[in-house]
């Protein structure tokens, strides 16, 4: 993972211009499973008249459900085009507030504000520990005592499998990417801003968080399980066998024997 400053900004910025976020959760079965789990663990924690912040908010998916709930959101995103896009989205909605700021610097934020976090795009896109736990800080200050900061990586797995094993030619695919065979570990996403996690490495960064940061440890939770590794049965499935398959998903959501395999995994802090 070699691209930091600048040049990590730059291609953050030109892989999500165009501002087509608000369409990928719901573009098929699959994406729609981190959809569907995300929200079922966001409604173990809301309660009536809390209010989120939403960090990375991207288009505003999870923004817009949850206002439509009825509840109160500032949304904020680094990338103009998805800040943009959201004030367009939301300019008639009275209970959005929509900004343009660095999860690393939420300055015009008080502390002890928000009663639920939403931090599920930042962290993936930071590559240094430290940047990635400065964003995390900054999610937790801006919480309320007892609040959940959900946070969100992306594993590696899925992907390798998905965009390399189950391409026609692996053995040449496999050449586009940085990856050391002997510890399966790929060491450069090229061509993304993304940063590919495996579980041991979140295991790293939580402790790193729990020793640095006034949390606890909550629930971690595939967002999308075995979903993209099968996507093509998944994407083909009857809406009574999808909703079996999320009912799956939901069960095994946090099995550490699974985990591994979902594409997006979030763990839940809980701010002391």
């Amino acid at each position: 993972m070699g691209l930091e400053g600048k040049e990590l900004e730059e291609l953050y910025l030109r892989q999500y211009s165009g501002a087509g976020e608000e369409y990928r959760l719901f573009s098929t079965k699959v994406n729609e499973t981190e959809y569907r789990l995300t929200m079922h663990y966001l409604h173990r924690f809301l309660k009536p008249g809390d209010r989120i912040i939403d960090i990375g908010a991207g288009c505003g998916v999870y923004t817009n459900a949850l206002a439509n709930e009825g509840y109160s959101i500032d949304a904020i995103d680094l990338h103009p085009d998805n800040v943009a896009r959201m004030k367009e989205l939301f300019k008639d909605a009275e209970n959005i507030n929509v900004h343009q700021a660095n999860a690393m610097d939420l300055k015009e934020f008080q502390d002890d504000t928000y009663d639920l976090v939403l931090e599920l795009g930042p962290v993936y896109h930071l590559h240094k520990t430290p940047e990635r736990i400065a964003a995390i800080k900054e999610a937790v200050r801006v919480a309320k005592k007892g609040a959940p900061i959900f946070v969100a990586f992306v594993l590696q797995d899925a992907p390798l499998i998905q965009y390399i094993f189950q391409h026609e030619n692996p053995a040449e695919e496999i050449k586009t990417i940085g990856y050391e065979r002997d510890t399966a570990r790929v060491t450069d996403n090229t061509g993304s801003s993304i940063y590919l996690d495996t579980i041991p490495t979140i295991d790293e960064l939580t402790e790193l968080v729990l020793k640095e940061v006034p949390v606890t440890k909550g629930p971690r939770f595939a967002q999308d399980g075995l979903s993209h590794v099968i996507r093509d049965s998944v994407n083909n499935m009857s809406e009574a066998s999808y909703n079996e398959w999320l009912q799956y998903l939901i069960a095994t959501a946090e099995r550490a024997d699974l985990m591994g395999y979902s594409n997006h995994v979030v763990q839940v802090f809980i701010k002391k």
